[in-house]
């Protein structure tokens, strides 16, 4: 096993640390150079550092005196928690330095009670020598310790590339056992979390204010990656009651023209477009866009963003004017200002693409589609469920052309991303079903277009209920092939 393997794990292991814990001790076991790579890297607004080696700042954090001035002391760590206690994870680089005396262990081992009383997260840096020397002089100290975790030496570029795994944006995870696996282990947290607001016998919602501003506003971050996971399921309910209780608590700290705040708008207009009650969703989506135009401005990725989720919503509505009006804002914006390879310019393409579809223009529906497909292939790979949208749809313009065999050839490789990236019972696998459901519909194969239309119906009434949109739709394509056979009997 090579050097970068052993690191994957460790990262890994550093990774479920930042995410997970809540107070403890852990050891990070590195050279000194490494310790100041992954350290200094790695930066969020929950954690602090104190690096021994790290003279400017060392004098920050410790009370010198002219005879111990490299000797342990508790005060050092307990001043740099009271300078920052809105923060929860500490991390202590080269704690190798300040032991050169075995009373140097002794008292670090005294005061292991008065370190964890802090009730921190924290991170020791150290050599793999001073580590097995705590073992044998420190066992108080070193029985505290939650877990160990190894570093080999690499290079700054390599160490760089695994650090950005740690901080991956909920928004590339996409894999449905990789989202159920995550909720699994945030389940703790999340009921945790939620326990800081309460709800009155009227229903009303509100912030308990038993934390710093601080503190909430870290939990409110970690609550949206967790609502976000319970929308890319499909759970509606549960990312629709999370983003609620985020978005009280935002606009109560954070005020009402704040682009977090904003951001909490959005997330709760995906729930309602995504459930299929439109007026709410465009509600909301204008409050996020009225907060963006006013903070960030005109030609914001994020004002673009809500540009193009209130076209969907007009789109949804059939108002398609109004929807390519919009699509085309956030194309312009994402061209300025993103650039021609990026995922939210290929979305652009992609929209507008869908309303030439809608109006009957499949020469420009089909230009743009392909334009966002040759986009996201190169962008963003050929298993993400944006490249398996922009098949489905190709797969549609052809559907309606009279090109079956090329319709089931995209709706098959859309399909086929689908179920892999969200399994057997998301309301996208079930778009796919519906879709192949009508090409032997139209070819007339009715045995072939039952048995796909009653998988999509499957799943919409278990995920959706019976009363959404989607679910009506497919029960009307099944009651068009009992017409069928009826007449045939």
């Amino acid at each position: 096993m090579n050097n970068t393997d052993i690191n994957g794990k460790a990262f890994q292991s550093l990774e479920w640390i930042l995410e997970v814990a809540q107070k403890g001790f852990f050891f990070i076991l590195a050279s000194h150079k490494m310790q100041e790579r992954i350290a200094e890297t790695y930066s969020a607004d929950n954690i602090a550092k104190l690096n021994y080696s790290d003279r400017n700042q060392y004098n920050e954090w410790r009370y010198f005196d002219e005879e111990n001035t490299e000797h342990y002391k508790f005060r050092v760590i307990n001043k740099l928690v009271d300078d920052n206690s809105d923060k929860q994870i500490f991390f202590i680089v080269n704690f190798q330095i300040p032991f050169p005396a075995v009373n140097d262990i002794y008292n670090l081992n005294m005061s292991r009670d008065m370190i964890a009383g802090k009730h921190k997260v924290f991170i020791f840096f150290m050599t793999p020598e001073l580590e097995l020397r705590f073992y044998q002089s420190a066992p108080d100290f070193h029985d505290y310790c939650n877990l160990k975790i190894r570093f080999e030496d690499i290079g700054i570029e390599e160490t760089n590339r695994e650090l950005l795994k740690l901080d991956e944006n909920i928004q590339t995870i996409h894999q449905i056992h990789e989202i159920k696996e995550r909720l699994t282990r945030y389940k703790e947290m999340e009921t945790e979390y939620l326990s800081h607001f309460a709800e009155t016998p009227k229903g009303t919602v509100l912030l308990k204010k038993d934390l710093s501003d601080s503190q909430l506003l870290a939990i409110a971050h970690t609550l949206n990656n967790i609502a976000e996971l319970y929308y890319k399921i499909g759970d509606y309910p549960h990312a629709l009651s999370i983003n609620k209780k985020i978005l009280i608590l935002r606009e109560e700290i954070l005020g009402l023209e704040h682009p977090d705040t904003a951001k909490s708008y959005n997330h709760i207009g995906n729930v309602y477009n995504g459930t299929g009650d439109y007026d709410r969703a465009l509600e909301y989506y204008n409050k996020a866009l009225k907060i963006r135009e006013k903070v960030l401005g005109l030609e914001h990725p994020k004002t673009a963003e809500s540009y193009n989720n209130i076209g969907n919503v007009y789109y949804n509505t059939g108002d398609y004017s109004r929807a390519l009006e919009y699509y085309y804002k956030d194309l312009e914006i994402c061209k300025k200002v993103l650039g021609l390879e990026h995922p939210n310019t290929a979305d652009s393409y992609n929209n507008i693409g869908i309303v030439y579809w809608k109006n009957g223009d499949y020469n420009k529906a089909l230009e743009y589609h392909n334009k966002a497909l040759e986009i996201t292939k190169k962008v963003l790979g050929l298993e993400h469920p944006d490249t398996a949208d922009f098949y489905n749809n190709i797969g549609i313009v052809y559907d309606d052309t009279g090109d079956y065999n090329k319709a089931l050839e995209y709706y098959n490789k859309s399909l086929e991303i689908m179920v892999k990236v969200f399994g057997l019972e998301h309301p996208n696998v079930a778009h796919s079903y519906n879709n192949i459901g009508g090409v032997y519909y139209n070819i007339g194969d009715y045995n072939k277009a039952q048995e796909y239309y009653n998988k999509a119906l499957k799943i919409w009434e278990k995920v959706l209920g019976k009363e959404h949109p989607n679910t009506k739709m497919v029960l009307g394509n099944i009651e068009a092939i009992d017409k069928k056979f009826s007449l045939r009997s």
